[in-house]
């Protein structure tokens, strides 16, 4: 590759992380009936965007956590309101898992237990809002699989996932 190549390589590359930049910046907190689909969509910053907005608590269930934006604002956000995290064991035990980073922040983490799997992926905010859809918590979720995410405040859609995740972290290993 010849130099200017490479320049313009490089120069494109910038180009396209700043025009990211922007994006994300630009990018609204998720509203009820939002859907988000990825990697094209701001799913990634929507997902943070919807736990800072919490008020009284989070409750996360998610197969797997990487997401170093998602783990850092479960962690800021314990500081002030009641944060708690459900994940797959297996997953947990990845060196690229985010899960140590929350335990040693002292956010409040419990591991499925139940036959198979514990294959979940949802949000709920202050016990009123939901995030879920295929989107694991992860880079590859964010950056490269084809992922969605629909947010609802709909309490009939709601509950069900209130009590489903009660019923869990009653359940869960710490």
């Amino acid at each position: 590759m010849s130099h200017d190549s490479e320049a313009k390589s490089k120069a494109g590359r910038l180009a396209e992380r700043a025009a990211q930049v922007v994006a994300n910046t630009l990018a609204e907190a998720p509203v009820a009936n939002e859907i988000c689909f990825s990697p094209a969509g701001p799913c990634e910053v929507k997902l943070v965007k919807f736990l800072r907005s919490a008020r009284k608590s989070v409750d996360v269930a998610v197969f797997d956590i990487n997401l170093s934006s998602v783990v850092d604002a479960l962690v800021e956000t314990s500081s002030r309101i009641p944060v708690r995290v459900l994940v797959e064991r297996r997953n947990s035990k990845n060196s690229h898992s985010g899960v140590s980073k929350l335990v040693r922040a002292g956010v409040k983490v419990r591991f499925g237990r139940q036959k198979g799997i514990m294959h979940h992926k949802f949000v709920l905010i202050d016990g009123s809002r939901l995030e879920t859809g295929s989107f694991n918590f992860t880079n590859g979720a964010a950056k490269k699989n084809q992922e969605n995410q629909i947010y609802l405040d709909e309490m009939a859609i709601v509950s069900p996932f209130v009590k489903q995740f009660e019923k869990m972290w009653i359940e869960g290993r710490q």
